[in-house]
């Protein structure tokens, strides 16, 4: 008989069926397990009696058996056909709110002539396999006109976090369908279709491409935001973000940053006036590449979760990295707190004590900062700041701009680390050392 899988899957979910535990029982005693099959016996208490006084002839279990596989495969078809179901009902639904908002979904409206050579490529990502997830983007793509195709990555979750990553797969498309104001959503979601999208290798490449640019741009926008929290209005150039120490809000830019900071302004502004940052369907974006419209929508923050020794990165519900780190156990404290000076060579040399970078948390002693000392991360070894290794202290550096929150607290973050192959690297960094102070922070 041999059908362990389905008959395993059965009991489970009929624990009472006293006769699928028997059969159960009689495949693990044919395959020499006897333990297994005498609580299997057990939970079939009497049915196991009748049936093996009886001495049923075999043929006749087998097709009792049979019939137990063919009931799970209708269950499993029809809880496939109520999955599908679910999914075009949302859709069904938000059809008839063609203009309704859908927060936290950036799917701008790129018409033939204002979008830039590689508008056929405008992406988004949802949490995979999230129906309701992906109702609420095809309601910004039609909200947002639809007049491009868009493609919907998937964000796989870890407790409470979206986890983000370079190499999202693609769960569905998006297209203008033949009438107006129709949409087409078609899914290559594994669990309803054996299915994958056109051009897979060439969507990889681009979708891989729009991440890196989705990081340059949250990191643009944090960077803006904390400029306008400290003097009160926005920056009129991207210059005015990446001056020398100590007025380095940023680190250096990328050529991302370059094209997105005219239209990020705008958008920021447009926000602060209680407007949608993107401006009404039909009116030209004036985009970067792959769409250059920010997916965070939230500033980039910091939190430490000193229970399990990671620092990660985040925006919202998304993580964007989660990384190893050394902390002091006790001396590290709980709290809110904000980067203040960020200093390359913070001892003066790359390879001293705080290693060659340092982000001081507020007015304290305390600071994320690069070790010498690199078997010391994971542990409880420094006198309460938080250590990196270098890679990851230099990520991070560039990554978050000054007047970034932190966050150190316990048992938030997932024991799984998130760092790409592919580190996010600024360009241009101009002077950001401090020859005039010594540092001396905890370590």
């Amino acid at each position: 008989m041999k059908r362990f899988p389905h008959l395993k899957k059965y009991v489970r979910e009929h624990p009472d069926n006293k006769m699928a535990w028997y059969l159960l029982g009689k495949e693990y005693e044919a395959d020499g397990q006897p333990g297994k099959a005498n609580y299997c016996f057990n939970q079939a208490r009497e049915i196991y009696e009748a049936y093996e006084h009886a001495q049923v002839p075999e043929d006749i279990l087998e097709e009792y058996e049979a019939k137990l596989h063919e009931a799970a495969k209708r269950r499993d078809k029809k809880a496939a056909n109520r999955r599908r179901w679910l999914l075009l009902g949302v859709l069904l639904l938000l059809a008839g709110f063609r203009n309704a908002e859908a927060p936290g979904i950036s799917l701008p409206s790129l018409s033939a002539k204002s979008a830039p050579t590689a508008a056929a490529n405008v992406f988004t990502a949802v949490e995979s396999g999230s129906p309701a997830a992906l109702g609420t983007a095809a309601a910004q793509y039609m909200r947002s006109g639809g007049d491009s195709s868009a493609h919907v990555l998937g964000l796989g979750r870890k407790g409470k976090w979206l986890i983000w990553n370079r190499k999202l797969p693609v769960t569905a498309d998006l297209a203008p369908g033949e009438a107006a104001g129709e949409s087409v959503l078609r899914s290559y979601d594994p669990k309803t279709c054996d299915c994958k999208p056109p051009d897979s290798g060439k969507l990889r490449r681009a979708a891989a491409a729009w991440a890196g640019e989705q990081e340059s741009l949250a990191a643009l926008g944090s960077a803006m935001t904390a400029y306008r929290a400290s003097s009160g209005k926005l920056p009129d150039s991207l210059e005015q973000l990446k001056r020398p120490f100590p007025d380095n809000t940023i680190s250096g830019a990328t050529p991302e940053m370059r094209r997105a900071f005219d239209n990020l302004g705008i958008m920021l502004k447009r926000e602060a006036m209680g407007q949608s940052p993107l401006p009404p369907s039909g009116e030209p974006v004036s985009a970067a590449s792959l769409g250059g419209v920010p997916y965070f929508t939230e500033p980039l923050e910091i939190i430490v979760d000193r229970g399990r020794h990671r620092l990660a990165v985040v925006s919202g519900e998304v993580l964007l990295r989660n990384y190893e780190v050394g902390l002091g156990g006790d001396k590290t404290p709980a709290g809110t707190y904000t980067v203040t000076d960020k200093v390359v060579n913070p001892n003066g040399r790359s390879d001293g004590e705080f290693g060659s970078r340092g982000m001081q948390l507020s007015d304290t002693d305390y600071a994320i900062h690069g070790t010498d000392d690199p078997d010391s991360i994971g542990g409880d070894e420094s006198h309460g700041c938080v250590r990196m290794n270098q890679a990851d202290i230099e990520e991070l550096f560039d990554l978050v701009p000054s007047g970034t929150q932190v966050t150190l607290t316990d048992n938030k973050l997932p024991e799984e680390t998130v760092v790409p192959g592919q580190r996010f690297q600024s360009q241009n960094r101009q002077d950001q050392t401090n020859d005039r102070k010594v540092y001396k922070w905890l370590n």
